[in-house]
């Protein structure tokens, strides 16, 4: 069955030019994997700093795989210093 996550992050406004460096990467990354159906960065309109990333994979397994990158991990460790509050995960 098809995992889709939404992750909502809101990033010190001093700091978005390099989270959006990062997530750049981590989206070029994700889309790439086996699994992965839909990876995107999508921007908040009315505030600079509030992000989502909207990402669709084939079944739980391929989700599992995803968490368990270099890739992933590594973004995860990067970005955690840039955020304003801890992020909203939600998954259907």
């Amino acid at each position: 069955m098809e995992k889709t996550i939404i992750a909502q992050l809101s990033i010190q406004e001093t700091k978005t030019e390099q989270f959006l460096k990062l997530a750049e990467a981590m989206v070029d990354m994700s889309i790439s994997e086996n699994g992965c159906l839909t990876y995107k960065l999508l921007r908040e309109v009315y505030k600079e700093n509030e992000f989502f990333i909207y990402e669709k994979h084939e079944n739980e397994e391929a989700v599992e795989k995803h968490n368990l990158s270099e890739h992933f991990k590594s973004f995860l460790n990067s970005v955690t210093p840039l955020l304003v509050k801890v992020p909203i995960i939600e998954n259907f």
